[in-house]
């Protein structure tokens, strides 16, 4: 019996071609979806979980009651006597591990000189935390040392071309020399952060920061992390915490008079904090990643929706078969099965169809998201879900169409005359209501991103970012003769100017107290600071407001000050120009100019006041430059940086890319929403074209007895589809207030953006009708031309 369903399903399909292929077309893109989903959210909640105590595994960042940073006052490092005093203190705490985090660092072995990214200092403990796998070296004695380094296997191989390293010395920057004392296997890609390079904690940071520092509550430079014994009680360990400084700090306060909280986060929800500023690496945005899975599984459903369009469309050309096959003794449960295995033979076939188009851009996807997926066929969990995603498609989308056509009656369907009934139209109404609705929303949220990041792209930010390369200068000897520099790369045709800073003028990294002359003890204004040199205002394009800019024909100006708007205002000053600002380094300078407010960060976050520090040799040397021979003017400025600084590889960007980055995330979600928003809208119109061919094959008659009596085609094409426009015009009213509750939330995050407006939701309105209007037009035309007497022949 079941062979023979199997035969007879597939006799059918190949009688029905066109049935077949829109199916399979939008059941693949469904199953594709899902399982590219399914797999990137996968790969995201596995996140540190391999670690074998990882349910232990705690790590410690503060909250500073009124210093807020970024628009938040939570930070991910935290002083530095802190988790040894918990070990010493509290019972419960079983080891604890401080970490910092050195990136793109020279490492010199022998001769040879590499630039590695992932260089993290940490306590011998941290073997007693993580789960790092060791292939050489002993555990108990491993990075055990001021001096000791232990390696990832990559890292040997790539620096020695062996993974026998132990005793090789590597120096760290050039000139703090390590000894090899073990190897690692490579850490799994999905940790929150990823050491490449292991150097002692106290070895490191006592030669670069002083022991003194490190005993310091008011020292904030470093992550710390804890391992709790079995049953340990966080959230009580937690209230604790604030006991310690009051305890050991000689001021429980630290140095900018902020009283601090302190919290114990799971190892596992650190890959996706969002609100914790100077975290160890970049996080994942947990509220996106669920988005993502609504969305694939909107779009699977919509998938499905298609299949019952199509399957009970088709149903009247298949009423005679059924009745036939009711007279000769088949039970309603055996027209089901074999519907259902017609179903399975579209779904599973879907589903082979679905794996090699995710093998062909798997490699894509995964270079778009930047995580390394794939397919592991070995995987019993990889067939669990596809079984399951199938199986479950199967009966979502078999059943339905299965029991309608059952139920037909026998003396009925030999007449051709099947019907589903009323209840059965108004619920195919509704599913094709729900796929455009669904549709809509995807469409007005994708039309929204797009116009927030155009505004970004587009908006005066109050800077150039044209025609614009930075690149790092990280020997502090050229730093230190950074001026000699700069005038060798002005000599460079295409070079317009130079300049030096510490931070760019679209994320301005330091924020504290400012100080000034006259300033009262209860006064408090934190602003955020910058050091550049005389250029960086003209380089940049800053506008004046008041004042002058810095000029290095003053000699006083050699501590002049810049602020903006916004820090004359918070300061409270009518009068700026001449105010005595005590600058970093104890020194006094005068405000010689007042700048006009610019995006000094993410137009996430309001304006913030700035102060800006007249000081050269900075770390960020931004070259303006002009001309389209911009690869021959690269090659030029690496030559002249390279006479300056051998050891260092010449590291540039342009500063447009740079800006762009601040809004990566966006950027890929908006990608991923044109994406959605275009499959979604195409098999939706293959469930339209299913309705349309359903209501025009049951009023053919009807149509070809109008067109008897003299009704044109455009008469004809007006009555088959006024019904879609309506069902289309109230999916869209479900769906404009849902994507804009939605999309306005999301604007809100954002201290500077577009109002959604009403063009916005014409413009899709019109796109849907238009769209759709075409699918259902092709199918409604063909029967609105179409020989009345054929219509009429069976009559």
């Amino acid at each position: 019996m079941l062979l023979n369903h199997v035969k007879t399903s597939l006799r059918s399909l190949r009688k029905s071609k066109s049935y077949a292929l829109l199916n399979l077309l939008g059941l693949t893109s469904g199953l594709v979806v899902f399982i590219l989903i399914t797999l990137y959210t996968t790969h995201e909640l596995s996140f540190d979980r391999y670690h074998e105590k990882a349910d232990r595994i705690f790590r410690i960042y503060k909250a500073d009651m009124d210093n807020f940073y970024q628009g938040t006052n939570k930070y991910a490092v935290v002083p530095t006597p802190l988790a040894p005093a918990m070990k010493q203190d509290y019972p419960e705490v079983e080891q604890i591990s401080r970490v910092n985090s050195y990136g793109n660092t020279v490492m010199r072995v022998g001769e040879e000189v590499f630039l590695e990214a992932r260089i993290h200092a940490a306590d011998p403990a941290i073997f007693d935390l993580f789960s790092l796998d060791i292939v050489a070296g002993d555990k108990a004695t491993i990075l055990q040392g001021p001096d000791a380094m232990v390696v990832s296997e990559s890292v040997a191989m790539k620096y020695f071309n062996r993974l026998d390293v132990i005793g090789e010395v590597i120096r760290f920057r050039d000139q703090y020399p390590f000894k090899v004392t073990g190897v690692i296997r490579d850490m799994p890609k999905n940790s929150h952060f990823v050491m490449d390079v292991i150097l002692n904690f106290e070895g490191i940071i006592s030669e670069l920061d002083g022991r003194e520092r490190m005993g310091r509550w008011s020292n904030s430079s470093y992550y710390s992390f804890v391992l709790l014994k079995e049953g340990a009680d966080a959230a009580a360990l937690q209230d604790k915490m604030p006991e310690l400084r009051v305890k050991y700090a000689d001021d429980p306060i630290d140095e900018d008079g902020q009283e601090s909280l302190y919290y114990l986060q799971p190892m596992a929800d650190v890959h996706f904090t969002q609100d914790v500023n100077f975290d160890i690496a970049p996080n994942a945005d947990k509220q996106a990643l669920y988005i993502y899975v609504g969305i694939a599984l909107m779009i699977l459903i919509i998938a499905a929706i298609n299949y019952i369009n199509l399957a009970t469309a088709r149903a009247l050309n298949k009423t005679r078969e059924i009745g036939i096959r009711k007279v000769i003794g088949a039970q309603r449960s055996n027209l089901i099965s074999h519907f259902m295995i017609e179903s399975g033979l579209l779904v599973f076939t879907a589903l082979i169809l679905a794996i090699g188009v995710l093998l062909l851009v798997m490699p894509s996807f995964s270079a778009f998201i930047d995580k390394e997926l794939a397919l592991n066929f070995s995987s019993p969990q990889l067939w669990i879900l596809l079984l399951s995603l199938a199986t479950g498609m199967m009966l979502l989308s078999g059943f339905y169409p299965a029991f309608i056509l059952a139920k037909f009656k026998p003396i009925s369907a030999l007449k051709g005359r099947g019907r589903a009934g009323n209840g059965s139209a108004i619920f195919r109404n509704i599913l094709v209501v729900f796929q455009f609705a669904v549709s809509c929303v995807l469409i007005l949220g994708a039309t929204v991103l797009t116009e927030q990041l155009n505004f970004i792209q587009n908006m005066d930010t109050g800077y150039s970012r044209d025609q614009i390369i930075v690149m790092g200068v990280r020997d502090r000897g050229v730093r230190n003769q950074l001026d000699v520099l700069k005038e060798e790369l002005k000599r460079i045709p295409g070079v317009k100017e130079v300049s030096s800073s510490n931070s760019l003028p679209n994320n301005f990294s330091s924020n504290s107290s400012a100080n000034w002359v006259g300033k009262k003890e209860e006064e408090r204004v934190v602003l955020y600071t910058n050091t550049a040199d005389y250029d960086f205002v003209d380089l940049y394009e800053l506008e004046l407001v008041e004042g002058r800019n810095f000029d290095s024909n003053i000699a006083t100006d050699e501590t002049a000050v810049l602020l903006n708007e916004s820090a004359v205002k918070a300061l409270g000053w009518e009068n700026p120009i001449g105010k005595q600002m005590i600058r970093w380094w104890g020194d006094t300078g005068r405000v010689v100019g007042v700048l006009k407010d610019f995006h000094a960060h993410s137009v996430h976050l309001e304006i913030e006041p700035i102060q800006i520090f007249q000081r050269s040799g900075q770390f960020n040397v931004s070259i303006k430059v002009e001309g389209d021979q911009v690869d021959e003017i690269l090659k030029a400025i690496e030559a002249k940086y390279q006479d300056f600084d051998p050891v260092y590889p010449f590291d540039y960007n342009f500063f447009d890319d740079i800006f762009d980055r601040a809004y990566l995330s966006e950027m890929k979600t908006a990608k991923l929403a044109n994406w959605f928003t275009g499959l979604a809208i195409l098999i939706a119109c293959l469930g339209l074209y299913g309705l349309a061919a359903h209501k025009v094959q049951h009023r053919i008659k009807e149509v070809g007895v109008r067109k008897v009596l003299g009704a044109s085609i455009s008469n004809l094409l007006g009555l088959l589809s006024k019904d879609f426009a309506m069902l289309l015009i109230i999916a869209f009213m479900i769906a404009a207030p849902v994507a804009y509750f939605v999309m306005d939330g999301w604007l809100s995050d954002f201290a500077y953006h577009i109002d959604i407006s009403i063009v916005t939701f014409l413009i899709s309105l019109v796109l849907i009708l238009l769209v759709a209007g075409l699918t259902v037009g092709y199918r409604t035309y063909s029967a609105a031309v179409r020989n009345p007497v054929e219509a009429l022949r069976d009559e």
